[in-house]
């Protein structure tokens, strides 16, 4: 039995409210705070319009309010802009856009937008591919403290993309991310136990890393675990435990546990 890693590299929307020195609590703080000229509060504003806390979602609002702080010298806007760019999301698609934003970004010292960049250049995405080029992006948001960073440079040194393939150093960079609470370095990482691919294998270390996963919202772990569970690999055989696994992994969007 071979256990499926998540290999998907991905671009990472930062999400979580910055620091203020008023009460960040709700929309009408933000508001009265971006309206005064706070340009943290137009981000905090522009998070919430995007995601739908605590507002009804608005995309179109989420790209003004980032385009606005983007403007007042907030990095982290122009990253979360550059990603609306990407995706077309409440603006027109304009790779290009989103591509600049991300080297503006990353060039003033955000590491989330080079992990966004490397990205692009992973995948040829709007850019000529140039896996050398994402590998040197990804390790320097990895440096920085970025753990999509060091999910993504996991990534390539697993499967040899831009650098030798070495599975030892793609445990250490999952076991690094996951240990700060990033689900998709826990799934491959129980998925390298679970296979014996740079570590000894472990089945039930493996199991505990794909609970935890699933856990934490990643359905590529649930999926993992719920095979573990039908085959009674590191775990008691329970085909029912199985059955919900799978379920709750395919309701989530992993189809390949809807078959």
């Amino acid at each position: 039995m071979e256990f499926t890693l998540e290999t998907r590299i991905r671009t990472v929307l930062t999400v979580f409210l910055l620091g203020m020195s008023a009460c960040q609590e709700n929309e009408v703080s933000d508001q009265g705070a971006c309206d005064s000229g706070d340009m943290v509060g137009c981000y905090n504003l522009g998070v919430m319009y995007q995601s739908g806390q605590g507002v009804p979602q608005d995309l179109e609002r989420a790209v003004s309010l980032f385009q606005q702080s983007c403007d007042g010298g907030v990095r982290a806007s122009c990253n979360n802009l550059g990603f609306m760019y990407e995706l077309g999301a409440g603006v027109p698609q304009d790779i290009e856009r989103a591509r600049a934003l991300y080297q503006q970004v990353c060039d003033g010292g955000a590491i989330e937008g080079c992990n966004n960049l490397g990205f692009m250049y992973q995948n040829g995405t709007g850019v000529p591919r140039d896996f050398e080029h994402a590998v040197s992006l990804h390790q320097q948001a990895c440096e920085g403290g970025d753990m999509a960073g060091c999910y993504n440079l996991g990534v390539m040194y697993q499967g040899g993309r831009g650098v030798t393939q070495d599975f030892e150093r793609a445990v250490s960079l999952y076991q690094q991310a996951c240990g700060r609470g990033d689900m998709q370095s826990c799934n491959n990482l129980g998925a390298m136990y679970g296979n014996g691919a740079g570590v000894t294998q472990n089945f039930e270390r493996a199991a505990n890393l794909h609970q935890q996963a699933c856990d934490g919202g990643n359905m590529r772990g649930c999926y993992n675990l719920g095979v573990m569970y039908q085959n009674g690999t590191g775990v008691p055989q329970d085909i029912d435990r199985a059955l919900r696994l799978y379920r709750r992994a395919c309701d989530g969007g992993d189809t390949s546990a809807c078959n």
